[in-house]
């Protein structure tokens, strides 16, 4: 399995009561589908403070200056502030009066859905929009699904978030597209189904992180059934091992169960991201969290299992007939053919396009068929302005790629303009590590040994448990990016080992633990599929445009 270089993720306000998820993050985020277009391929810390008032004020003052001739008003009076942090660009476009003015509304029980704007350009559809519900609502809403339409009922891949505004009591939002109109105009039409209402949840577990066993909590609540728990010690941090079954399949879609640690009244801070959302042996919900050890091993924490339940639903569409006019956004729009390798250690891609529109600029790249690029961050050097960006995958072609790069306000692209593609913090897979581990007295016991694995010193530490062989690998050198998963045996009889832990590239963290279930013997051999090696300042630069091609 690929060394996994995204998590699913909670976006919450600072000052909002209600663990608020973002459900197409938890269920759609992976390796190459970016939160957002310069959102680097690591978890989002959310607990970073928010910007600070001088910067909202200054905002609001550039804002006022274009509210005057503004083709957008409504769009731009309301706060996308939180809901574009990753989208720059289209924040770009609303503060030069740029996208198309819709303000339709549709109601429905009480609940109005207005789509305010749709910016639509060679890249990709954006339309935003607001909800609000008669009175102030005291819970969250969502759309459980928000699908496109075109003139001739093909339906159009997308995605919508949205986040409360509480100044103005409504809930801010977007769906996104990479589609857009061949010429300059389409109808299409928008439908929001399924509104439902969520609050936060909670019940206590009595949780010992001393003891390494199995921890069963027999939970039947709002859908929920059982939660284990297995602690794991990860040097100076603990790992808390969970998977949740449920009673009631749906309440999958949106509990997003997980642990609070808790001192007092006192929520305690995760020592590292984690992982939620993978489906475990028989269906379940797995997360992976990550404390400190220490604040778990003086028994003054209190355990929580935390989730999301769903108070009610309206099972209605809201449903918009729309036509889209891209026309504003013609100008500062560019293609341009491409023909640039891009090398690495393995192989080659090739840049082959790039667009620029006035919200984003993307580049088409081509190589080899699942072609492994060997880079975590990517970025365009405009002119000396540094856009950092994604990458998505070709999940219709695994033979092509997409860089991203969202265009913030003032960033200009002429035929003159030196851009160039850079990529930096490269971490390489090997594949030399051929000779087996050999494990002995294996027992309940903890034992360790230390071997070489490309040169590098891995200490590996192996127990049995409830049955299972657990082995871990680990390295004190940093630039030993970890173990991939290790097998037993060879061909038909291969016995590959359950992954405990998910790691990933850059976080730090070199330790891995598989899994082998049913494990009655005293010796092993173990082998190694492949390893990895990072280095942070490993950086490639390739010039493709203007004066430095």
């Amino acid at each position: 399995m690929e060394k996994a270089e995204q998590t699913f993720i909670r976006f919450l306000e600072d000052d909002k009561q209600l663990d608020y998820p973002d459900f197409d993050a938890m269920w759609s985020r992976i390796e190459q589908n970016m939160p957002a277009a310069d959102a680097k391929p690591l978890p989002v810390d959310m607990t970073a403070p928010k910007r600070t008032r001088l910067r909202k004020v200054a905002i609001a003052a550039s804002l006022a200056a274009v509210l005057v001739a503004s083709p957008v008003i409504a769009a731009i009076s309301i706060n996308w502030d939180h809901i574009l942090s990753y989208r720059s660009g289209v924040q770009s476009a609303l503060e030069q009066g740029l996208g198309q003015t819709i303000e339709k509304s549709v109601t429905i029980d009480g609940v109005t859905m207005t789509v305010h704007t749709a910016i639509v350009d060679e890249n990709r559809t954006v339309l935003l929009y607001s909800l609000s519900a008669a009175g102030e609502p005291k819970d969250s809403l969502y759309f459980s699904t928000m699908e496109l339409k075109d003139a001739s009922g093909g339906k159009i891949e997308g995605q919508h978030s949205q986040f409360w505004d509480k100044d103005n009591k409504t809930f801010n939002g977007y769906f996104e597209t990479e589609w857009t109109p061949n010429g300059l105009e389409a109808d299409v039409q928008l439908t929001a189904s399924r509104l439902q209402s969520f609050s936060s949840a909670e019940r206590d577990i009595t949780l010992d992180p001393t003891s390494d066993k199995l921890q069963t909590f027999d939970i039947q609540q709002d859908g929920i059934g059982q939660m284990t728990v297995r602690p794991f010690v990860q040097g100076e941090k603990m790992l808390l091992d969970t998977a949740v079954s449920f009673n009631q399949e749906e309440a999958k879609k949106w509990a997003f169960p997980h642990i609070g640690v808790f001192k007092g009244d006192t929520l305690l801070k995760e020592a590292s991201p984690g992982a939620f959302g993978k489906p475990g042996e028989n269906g379940e919900y797995t997360g992976k969290q990550y404390y400190g050890l220490s604040d778990l091993s003086d028994g003054s924490a209190k355990y929580k299992l935390l989730y999301t339940r769903e108070e009610r639903r309206i099972d209605k569409d809201w449903t918009f007939e729309l036509h889209l006019d891209k026309k504003s956004m013609l100008s500062g729009t560019v293609k341009q053919s491409l023909n640039v390798p891009v090398p690495f250690p393995d192989g080659a891609m090739t840049l082959k396009e790039m667009i620029v529109t006035p919200t984003q600029i993307r580049l088409k790249a081509s190589h080899e068929k699942y072609l492994r690029i060997p880079y975590l961050d990517f970025a365009l050097d405009v002119d000396g302005t540094i856009l950092k960006g994604g990458r998505w995958g070709g999940f219709d072609n695994p033979e092509e790629t997409t860089f991203r790069f969202e265009l913030p306000h003032g960033v200009k692209v002429t035929e003159q303009t030196p851009v160039s593609f850079v990529a930096k913090y490269e971490v390489l897979e090997h594949k030399d590590a051929k000779e087996p581990i050999k494990l002995t007295n294996i027992s309940v016991e903890k034992q360790t040994l230390t071997t070489k694995v490309g040169g590098y010193d891995v200490l590996w530490t192996y127990y049995k448990q409830d049955g299972k062989l657990y082995v871990q690998s680990e390295c004190a050198d940093p630039s030993f990016g970890g173990v991939n998963q290790t097998y037993m045996g060879s061909g038909d009889s291969r016995l590959i080992g359950k992954q405990v832990t998910t790691n990933f590239s850059g976080d730090g963290n070199n330790r891995a633990i598989d899994e082998y279930a049913d494990f009655t013997g005293t010796e092993a051999d173990i082998n190694i599929f492949w390893y990895y090696t990072e280095s942070p300042d490993k950086e490639l630069r390739v010039p493709f445009h203007g004066q430095d091609k």
